[in-house]
């Protein structure tokens, strides 16, 4: 290796941005975000105590151990998740800090218990509703308790106190923004585009696995292949969701664009995308990608699936490569010019070209058999066939659309904004639910406050600032969100105790020697951090050390072994009292935000569906140019629509998978009568993903079929009236019309299970449920049962229905070929190629429908067991 090389792989390393191609096992794994995160934490912790206790600083603050707590706290992964936190804090105590300023000149709340419970309530009532995300109300809260604590239990206070605690928080988190800036910078925009390297390469793995499970003659050698391809997508599917919180939360403070022209300014560059289509790219191509996985688990191996797969084995070997090369490409644009990066495309082009006549020999070959033969067209070959070469048409055309290589897809491209009026920014309005949440997290705080400002209790207690402190820091948004965050902050104290108790008996009270012994720990558990399910103890573990150790001083009157005890304590009161109030006070269970969040997510596919089913028929309804000519721009209305609509519905989806968790821990056993089963909506939540899957498919068949609308309409017209094939193929919109029907029926009456299996709390603080039923009813579980029923008897009629039509068309070229007429000029797409894509395209989408007349039912009766173990008696424990 060169020198120069050598460089460029350590800027790529420090700077995080690396690409996924590396032959080294470490460089680009998790091992080394982790290191590097833990690393940044240290050097945090390290420069806030030498500004705080080092410098000059020292001698006009007070509460120093503040600084490299709030460091610890505020430092994230990415820059651009540490600087949106510190944003959010410093505007949350900017504010207040001046309040407070006037409070402690105005009143004297020494010793004042009226005075200083109202201060403490009203100011906790405040932050609670003005703060809208958890860590920011945390940091306020504690900020707000120090200080009441401080003015309350010391007659003499610095008239500056509210500024020097600003002055503590600012000074740590403008530490850890720069750290987070110049040590192992990990930037969002970076992140994204890192993972989406790595989502593209590992989409290709399993999109080449799907194609080898296809390829077997041997149905157990394709699952072989096809339990590979699931391991696959489990770790996208994992590597995605965390993309999406960047591109949601993270990324919008940093300067994106300007970040990808630094890294690529010496690079050749072949796509025009930026971080949010690039992650775009990749969840189209993942749901593409599953499609395929999907139908090929299905797929029968029979004769036809392997005489199709004989012709094709080479053709898929090429298309494979081709499509590998275009990833690689992708993901290094540098190594390759902008033409041969074209050339590439159009070989992946000509390989499907290529491809689809072979495809489409073989059903000509195959009509000349039945023609022969006598033998009928089995329906289920040729929709499962021709959906699965749909999608990988699907997929080359995404690759080929994301380039900057036809300039027609710069100019069309266009850009939807909301300008926001100057009122917009000054609006106010309440918000009841953030209004019973704050009047609850006062309760509690006003609770806590107890332990710090009557007397007795501030004795026994050594002031009882533990038991305040544990309090603000484990409130959350659901009852099952905060037994979580009590549970987590549980475990860290303890653990962060002992390796508090073990300083103090190690090194006692000297500074720099603390320092030392913090350091190791602190690199553990900025490591363990990044680990799942310890994104919330590790830094609850690795700040109650400094505050034990560094801020000893305040409050206390315990300085011997039995003072981290004490610590221990005071947690597990504030913990206890905490669970207790939380589930008392205006309780919002993680259950009903659970239960209304499905809600939600089955509104969003139904709405997808009548929008598809609009879409068709704007497309094959319309006999008359002049309306169609109207339509174009609702057509393009429509198309707009499933972006939003598929990122509203992975919030939906992540959201579930978090409340799922959330759930386990609430008293389920209260108001269900068999408890929470957390398997059976984690496939709740698997089989609402599976649907809007199929209606993403759905829709892409309709966007392509509009495609040819718009450039030969006359085209489709003939097909669909000429063409005895093409007339039934496309006659779906009486179907469409009735599973839009069905579809809302099943999710009204899913909803109302959902609506009258919530808890009692959340119907009685609901007015608009109290009017309706109270509980559910045999006969409404009849209902679903009838729903299922119908549900079924609309996948025999599809299934049916299409099998007739093939024995009609097979008939048909029967009698053509009595005729003397060759199947060659009787087969509408025999030398037509866009014909037989567009026949290709309908195919996909009958078969589209199906499956997702077949995810509904599965959903339904996932809903319909769940709601059996919720409401009835009719399974039993042991």
């Amino acid at each position: 290796m060169t020198l120069s090389s050598i460089c460029r792989s350590v800027v790529k390393f420090y700077f995080n941005c690396h690409h996924v191609e590396s032959s080294s096992l470490y460089v680009h794994s998790a091992f080394t975000r982790r290191l590097q995160f833990a690393c940044r934490l240290v050097s945090t912790f390290l420069i806030c105590t030498f500004v705080g206790y080092g410098t000059q600083l020292s001698t006009h603050l007070s509460h120093q151990f503040m600084i490299p707590n709030s460091g610890v706290i505020c430092i994230q992964e990415t820059f651009g998740h540490t600087l949106s936190t510190a944003l959010h804090v410093s505007l949350a105590i900017i504010p207040l800090s001046i309040i407070l300023f006037i409070i402690q000149h105005l009143v004297v709340v020494y010793h004042n218990y009226p005075i200083g419970i109202v201060l403490i309530l009203s100011s906790s009532f405040c932050i609670s509703y003005m703060c809208k995300t958890f860590q920011t109300r945390k940091l306020t809260l504690l900020f707000n308790a120090l200080f009441f604590l401080t003015i309350f239990n010391k007659e003499k206070v610095d008239s500056k106190l509210a500024f020097q605690l600003v002055a503590n928080y600012i000074i740590g988190m403008f530490v850890a923004v720069l750290v987070s800036m110049l040590i192992f910078p990990l930037f969002a925009t970076f992140d994204i585009e890192n993972r989406v390297n790595y989502c593209l390469l590992h989409i290709d793995q399993m999109h080449q696995f799907v194609l080898q499970a296809f390829l077997c003659e041997d149905e157990i050698k394709a699952q072989v292949s096809l339990a590979r391809a699931r391991v696959v997508e489990r770790r996208l599917h994992k590597t995605m969701s965390q993309m999406r919180t960047r591109l949601l939360d993270e990324i919008h403070l940093e300067p994106s664009r300007l970040l990808q022209r630094i890294c690529r300014r010496r690079k050749k560059t072949i796509t025009h995308l930026n971080v949010k289509e690039q992650a775009d790219l990749v969840i189209s191509l993942m749901f593409h990608v599953c499609s395929l996985q999907s139908m090929t688990n299905q797929c029968l191996f029979n004769r036809y699936h392997k005489n199709l797969v004989e012709k094709l084995q080479s053709n898929f070997a090429e298309f494979s490569t081709c499509q590998s090369k275009v990833i690689s490409a992708l993901i290094l644009p540098s190594s390759i010019t902008r033409e041969v990066f074209l050339h590439t495309l159009n070989n992946l082009q000509a390989a499907l070209d290529s491809m689809n006549s072979i495809y489409k020999q073989v059903r000509i070959d195959h009509i000349e058999e039945m023609i022969e033969t006598g033998a009928k067209i089995q329906s289920e070959d040729h929709l499962s066939h021709a959906f699965f070469f749909f999608q990988l048409g699907a997929i080359v055309r995404i690759l080929r659309q994301t380039m900057v290589i036809d300039s027609e897809l710069d100019t069309t491209k266009k850009t939807m904004k909301q300008k926001k009026g100057f009122g917009d920014y000054f609006k106010f309005q309440l918000d009841w639910s953030r209004i019973s949440s704050a009047i609850k997290s006062m309760i509690i705080i006003g609770v806590g406050s107890i332990f710090v400002m009557v007397p007795s209790l501030a004795n026994t207690f050594a002031n009882g600032q533990w038991i305040l402190i544990g309090l603000c820091t484990t409130q959350g948004d659901t009852v099952g969100g905060a037994l979580t965050s009590m549970k987590m902050r549980l475990i860290g104290i303890l653990l962060g105790s002992m390796w508090s108790y073990a300083i103090y008996l190690a090194v006692g009270e000297v500074l720099y020697k603390i320092c030392v012994m913090l350091v190791p720990w602190l690199f553990l558990f900025g490591y363990l951090k990044l680990v799942s399910h310890w994104d919330f103890l590790a830094p609850v573990a690795a700040t109650t050390p400094i505050l034990i150790n560094l801020g000893q001083t305040y409050g206390d009157v315990l300085r011997e072994g039995n003072y981290v005890l004490l610590r221990i304590e005071e947690t597990i009161i504030g913990i206890g009292l905490g669970a207790i109030l939380t589930i008392l006070i205006f309780p919002t269970f993680a259950v009903d935000m659970l239960k209304k969040n499905i809600q939600d997510t089955l509104k969003t596919c139904c709405h997808a569906v009548e929008s598809i089913h609009s879409v068709y028929d704007h497309l094959f309804q319309q006999q008359d140019s002049k309306q169609q000519s109207v339509d174009v721009d609702q057509h393009e209305e429509t198309k707009f629509n499933i972006d939003p609509e598929r990122n509203h519905f992975h919030r939906l989806i992540t959201s579930q998978r978090t409340l799922v968790q959330s759930t386990a821990l609430e008293p389920s056993f209260l108001w269900f009568n068999y408890g929470f089963s957390s398997s059976r909506y984690h496939t709740l939540v698997l089989q609402q993903h599976d649907m809007f899957r199929i209606l993403h498919s759905m829709h892409a068949t309709l966007m392509y079929i509009k495609q040819y609308s718009l450039n030969d309409h006359k085209q489709i017209e003939d097909l669909r009236l000429n063409s005895t094939d093409a007339q039934i193929l496309l006659d779906l919109d009486v179907d469409l019309t009735d599973l839009s029907r069905q579809l809302n029926d099943c999710v009204n009456l899913w909803i109302s299970y959902f609506t009258l299996t919530k808890t009692t709390y959340y119907r009685w603080s609901h007015i608009h449920i109290l009017r309706k039923k109270s509980k559910l009813i045999k006969g409404d579980l009849s209902a679903n049962e009838d729903c299922l029923i119908e549900l079924h008897r609309t996948v025999l009629r599809l299934q049916t229905d299409y099998q007739q039509a093939m024995d009609r068309v097979t008939d048909y070229y029967i009698e053509k070929s009595a005729q003397k007429e060759e199947p060659s000029t009787s087969v509408p797409y025999a030398h037509n190629d866009q014909a037989d894509s567009i026949l290709v395209t309908v195919s996909a989408m009958y078969y589209s429908t199906i499956q997702l007349v077949q995810v509904v039912m599965a959903l339904g009766t996932t809903i319909h067991t769940i709601f059996e173990l919720e409401t009835t008696n009719v399974y039993r424990n042991f």
